[in-house]
């Protein structure tokens, strides 16, 4: 399933790899929230020469709202998140279906997640950070939020998950906490299911423009306060959590533990980890047209993700067990 507003040449990055790798068990459903710049009518188009077999395209309420359209308009028993802007690893989504098909104890799956900047194709991120959260869901069951790009849900497991909360921006952050917060049996793949590919129209980079330039982080944590559970309303969690005071205190203090930690030569976290794209070619900037750049972007997300995948062996894991497969 797949939403979509106001991106058409995105869009058409997108589709293009999803309808070639739809398989005869599988449909493609689009949401649209009533764009203005053709993507109805391309829509359309794709419907009637049978490459899509469900769409609607009627103003809505947001992304959340338009996902929760294709859910109850979905009829397989997996359903596979999509975006409008963001590139997608077929093959080891493929895998992990499998995978899904193979244990129907698994609610929902997730994985690895790429980060590629439009702006800087030579360099991409591992969401590293991503990772880790789900070992501290999987090792001590804590509440934790991941990324939205690689889910795949059980359809009949919406009856426990609940649909998209339509009242948050940051709707796979609100979804995953929620879902580590209740009787969710995730599983993880360690393959690149997904790349963000970041860009002017993304929607966490318009979400933190101008005054609003910290409101992921505000929205962020007020859904983690609401789940969390082990988070009270107590005076000494406000100061811990809540009130920003630690973080205060801490940040003065950083960059001297870092030096100290790199005169004792001792491992330190970094942030998420750099990989190289292998792109070589020349930067994308404002004067570079669309036409160009954009798909440029997706065939440089496409060989990073099958880049990693082949050079990493995958393992589903989850709470019952670990599974080791090979692409």
């Amino acid at each position: 399933m797949l939403t979509t507003y106001n991106k058409l040449p995105y869009l058409k990055q997108v589709l293009e790899r999803l309808i070639a790798a739809r398989q005869p068990d599988e449909e493609i459903v689009v949401a649209d929230g009533g764009s203005k710049d053709g993507t109805p009518e391309y829509l359309r188009g794709l419907y009637e020469a049978g490459q899509i077999q469900q769409f609607v395209s009627e103003r809505d309420k947001g992304e959340a709202h338009g996902f929760n359209k294709c859910m109850l308009m979905a009829r397989g028993e997996l359903i596979k998140l999509v975006t409008d802007d963001d590139a997608f690893c077929y093959p080891a989504i493929r895998e992990a279906k499998q995978f899904m098909l193979s244990h129907p104890e698994v609610d929902v799956l997730s994985g690895n997640t790429g980060l590629i900047h439009l702006e800087n194709l030579s360099q991409a991120t591992l969401y590293d950070d991503v990772a880790d959260n789900f070992r501290r869901w999987l090792d001590h069951k804590e509440v934790v939020w991941m990324i939205g790009l690689p889910l795949i849900i059980r359809r009949k497991s919406l009856a426990l998950t609940g649909l998209f909360n339509t009242g948050v921006v940051q709707v796979d952050t609100e979804f995953t906490y929620r879902i580590t917060s209740l009787n969710v049996n995730l599983a993880w793949s360690t393959a690149m299911l997904s790349t963000r590919i970041e860009n002017p129209q993304s929607n966490f980079r318009v979400m933190n423009q101008g005054k609003g330039r910290n409101f992921s982080d505000v929205e962020a944590d007020r859904m983690r306060f609401y789940y969390d559970k082990s988070i009270s309303n107590s005076f000494s969690d406000f100061i811990r959590h809540k009130s920003g005071w630690v973080d205060m205190l801490k940040a003065p203090i950083r960059p001297i533990k870092r030096k100290l930690f790199d005169v004792l030569k001792r491992e330190q976290y970094q942030g998420n980890k750099p990989l190289s794209t292998g792109y070589t070619g020349p930067p994308i900037t404002t004067e570079t047209p669309q036409g160009e750049a954009i798909p440029r972007a997706f065939e440089i997300a496409d060989q990073f993700m099958q880049a990693y995948n082949e050079a990493h062996t995958t393992e589903f894991l989850t709470r019952n067990s670990e599974v080791t497969k090979v692409l």
